[in-house]
């Protein structure tokens, strides 16, 4: 190839490479084919081809594409890597993890590789093997961002070994000794709660150089699915509301202040329910929906909500003030669409239409059809405190402080400040 013409080819390259970090993905595409037609010896060229149609969930064009690029250089280490990604899409695990282990023969210390093994076994809830490839991830690169929240959030499930050589576990490990010492259900004073988090936050910042965690809500689960990325999609697809939704309650609490959400959130730690319900704490970034702090409790029936209120109730009066408990019908976006459907004294008005049935029916073969990625086995949370939710604690106290919720100094004025949720919370606020 001629000088210029390897410059034309570059110049092209990087045009298709800017295109695609703008999310312009059909474009992309089409400039990629073209590219190809003259050059479709070029493993490079081919690898991007790959990536894009990964992007376009084209996951046979991206195995086509990823099988050619090492066909024409078999040493081509992100192309073995890219290809484990498909397979993974593919639902086909085992060749998903044989390709990420290529990539690693060629090259040990590939961070990214060792993240998405890891998140291969996390999906199959084999903790231990993932934990094992998430701290090798991290080893190789202690500021991949990936896999510093894949293990944070992997903590909430199954306690690593105490001798696990990595700062997140050691951080872990010792604010989970701190949580069975300090603060009982009899006793969730703010004091107490001041006194725990900022403890905490020693403990973050002696072990953890940067850690940037980016989640916001607080889970406490039960193992159950409820499937609600399903029901979702069904929604924003065809303005609809799925059956399951008609028999899901919550009870929502909202409070006006952030250190009531973080003692709410102790509150949820301890508190026993029938059906050991599943519960979360968080704070509002929905556009045009009301409220900052907020927490719901998942109920399978209006008559189970009413139990679970109440039960609730006796302890959000013995410990919190300014909040606002009452039962609602399934997610607040539903009710845009259909004014009343939340609202418990119209169950029997607003119901579900049986010709919604076909659409549901389209969206779960389409479910069936797509990405098999990320099909998690749920895991029940375990009982003891964890880093993620002292680091989502911390990213509540930014939020309070970036909306003059001046109640965060009740809690902490030396908090870790989260940049990421300030330039959030002034977007949606501004």
């Amino acid at each position: 190839m001629s000088r210029n013409s390897q410059t034309s080819l570059k110049s092209e390259i990087d045009k298709l490479i800017y295109l695609y970090k703008s999310k312009n993905f059909d474009s992309a595409l089409n400039l990629s084919n073209s590219l190809l037609e003259l050059n479709q010896d070029e493993p490079f060229l081919l690898n991007i081809h790959g990536i894009i149609n990964l992007s376009l969930e084209n996951w046979q064009n991206a195995l086509l594409s990823f099988k050619k690029t090492l066909k024409k250089d078999d040493k081509f280490i992100e192309a073995y890597n890219n290809l484990g990604v498909t397979y993974s899409h593919l639902g086909e695990n085992d060749k998903a993890i044989e390709n990420y282990k290529k990539a690693l023969e060629l090259n040990k210390d590939y961070a990214s590789a060792y993240n998405n093994l890891a998140t291969q076994y996390d999906d199959f809830g084999e903790y231990p093997i993932a934990i094992k490839n998430y701290t090798q991830a991290l080893r190789c690169n202690p500021e991949h961002l990936n896999a510093q929240n894949n293990l944070i959030r992997i903590l909430n499930f199954y306690k690593a070994d105490q001798h696990e050589d990595n700062s997140i576990i050691k951080a872990n490990n010792k604010i989970q000794e701190m949580s069975s010492k300090i603060l009982t259900f009899n006793e969730i004073n703010t004091s107490n709660v001041s006194r725990f988090i900022n403890e905490c936050n020693e403990i973050i910042k002696t072990n953890l150089n940067k850690t940037i965690f980016l989640e916001t809500q607080i889970h406490k689960r039960n193992g159950e699915n409820l499937n609600c990325e399903r029901h979702k999609k069904v929604f924003n697809k065809y303005n609809i509301i799925p059956k399951y939704c008609f028999s899901c309650f919550k009870v929502q609490i909202e409070l006006k202040e952030v250190s009531q959400l973080i003692k709410l959130f102790f509150i949820f730690n301890h508190l026993k329910l029938p059906n050991d319900n599943i519960r979360k704490c968080f704070i509002e970034l929905r556009e045009n929906v009301n409220g900052n702090y907020k927490a719901l409790i998942y109920c399978s029936s209006v008559d189970e909500a009413k139990v679970v209120s109440e039960l609730t109730n006796v302890y959000l009066n013995k410990f919190l003030k300014n909040f606002k408990l009452n039962i609602k019908r399934g997610c607040t976006e539903f009710d845009f669409s259909f004014p009343g459907y939340k609202d418990v004294k119209k169950i029997n008005e607003i119901v579900y239409n049986e010709e919604w049935k076909k659409k549901e029916k389209l969206i779960d073969i389409e479910i069936a059809n797509g990405s098999q990625k990320g099909k998690k086995i749920f895991s029940r949370s375990i009982n003891n405190i964890t880093l993620s939710e002292v680091l989502i604690i911390n990213n509540w106290l930014t939020y309070a402080k970036i909306i003059r919720d001046e109640s965060y100094q009740k809690i902490s004025s030396d908090f870790i400040f989260s940049e990421h949720i300030s330039k959030i919370t002034n977007k949606l606020k501004s």
